[in-house]
């Protein structure tokens, strides 16, 4: 009796486990692009070295202007005449010619003086005010003469009691008037960029005599250092 193997019938093919091919199937939102991460992670990168940047560049004008701390313009106001005078209740009206001097106190940095606006006082209350539409440039250690011509189209009203004050010295020949400056100073120096700050300065108690109450008054005294305003 002869045993015939089933085994030995099969074919080679037969023994050898069957390969499965798999394929993946990508949706398209779902496909991976080409340098897709690369692109998406460089921006935030970029971004942020920008930031950095600008925060550090910041960081050493704000320290280098600490260190060299530039002063304020010196003013001092040379002349007053007020002429063409009108009194009716409630201006005083006039023209008013101001010449300030002003000097530039620092050794290493320029300064330019613009955005002036010039204001005449009674006291309190202004009588007459101006925006000057010009800028002074002043190199290290410089002085420049600044003048304000404040005419009658600048005019303001007083209260009751200021324009009777008002009324009653100049009656009497001698006024006292206070004259206040508001100025941008832009600080230059090398690369750096310009430094700007607003400052305010008062000319207080300025004495003006009239000769006559048609005449023009001037300045009695032989001007006047302007005190900067905190």
């Amino acid at each position: 009796m002869e045993y015939t193997s089933n085994s030995s019938n099969r074919t080679a093919s037969d023994q050898l486990p069957t390969r499965q091919s798999f394929q993946i199937h990508y949706r398209p939102s779902d496909a991976p692009q080409p340098g897709g991460s690369r692109s998406s992670s460089f921006v935030p990168r970029l971004t942020l070295m920008l930031v950095m940047f600008f925060f550090i560049l910041c960081s050493i004008v704000f320290i280098a202007w600490l260190v060299i701390h530039p002063l304020g313009p010196a003013i001092r106001l040379s002349s007053l005449s007020v002429s063409n005078i009108t009194v009716s209740n409630p201006q005083f009206a006039a023209n008013y010619d101001i010449e300030f001097t002003v000097n530039n106190t620092n050794k290493k940095v320029n300064l330019c003086v613009d955005h002036v606006r010039v204001v005449v006082a009674y006291r309190k209350g202004p009588v007459s005010s101006k925006i000057l539409e010009r800028s002074e440039y002043l190199g290290k250690m410089g002085e420049s003469r600044l003048k304000a011509e404040l005419g009658r189209d600048a005019v303001r009203s007083l209260k009751d009691g200021e324009f009777k004050d008002i009324s009653d010295e100049w009656s009497k020949k001698i006024v006292n008037f206070n004259v206040k400056l508001s100025v941008r100073a832009g600080f230059q120096i090398g690369v750096l960029p310009t430094k700007q700050k607003i400052m305010e300065f008062r000319c207080m108690n300025l004495p003006v005599e009239f000769l006559s109450t048609k005449g023009t008054g001037k300045l009695m005294s032989g001007g006047k250092d302007c005190l900067v305003h905190a």
